[in-house]
């Protein structure tokens, strides 16, 4: 459990929390990353949604790019594809993207779809999303697109050197 996530168990909130395994091919073993580099996961937390199957559960931006979008999406199936039925929400109304390093300063970030701007925003703590403009996520940031609340969730694992130390 990590403090930040409460002082409930898993057992009590089994979709807010859940342990991670990771899998890797033998080639990406083979090819990690450096010495002393780690590596970044992130999750977001859904608080609450006009989608009565999304709260309460835990999406896991394993791509490199996650799109939030309207149920109705112009490209169903699309890899990393977060689809809400939430009528305040646009068609790829946002994208987390996930840090292009394994450095423990390089951080998750959201913006809003390319081409014309979202109709009711993307939102980080309270704050609107500019055109065009890419904000860095952090650990416990409160995301709003359309009437979907989220959660950032983020954790950065040492290399392996450093945890041997």
């Amino acid at each position: 459990m990590l403090a930040d996530w409460g002082t409930t168990c898993g057992r009590c909130r089994p979709n807010l929390v859940a342990p991670k395994t990771l899998f890797m091919t033998p080639n990406q073993a083979t090819t990690s990353s450096p010495a002393g580099h780690g590596m970044t996961l992130g999750w977001l937390v859904v608080v609450s949604s006009l989608d009565e199957r999304h709260p309460g559960t835990l999406i896991e931006l394993d791509q490199e790019r996650s799109t939030l979008s309207r149920g109705d999406a112009a490209h169903p199936g699309q890899p990393g594809l977060v689809e809400f039925s939430d009528i305040y929400m646009s068609n790829g109304h946002a994208v987390v993207i996930r840090p292009r390093t394994s450095d423990r300063n390089d951080a998750f970030s959201i913006r809003e779809r390319e081409g014309a701007p979202t109709a009711n925003g993307t939102f980080v703590n309270s704050r609107r999303i500019l055109p065009g403009e890419s904000l860095g996520l952090a650990d416990g940031d409160v995301i709003k697109v359309g009437a979907t609340q989220i959660v950032f969730r983020s954790l950065w694992l040492p290399g392996s050197d450093a945890r041997a130390s």
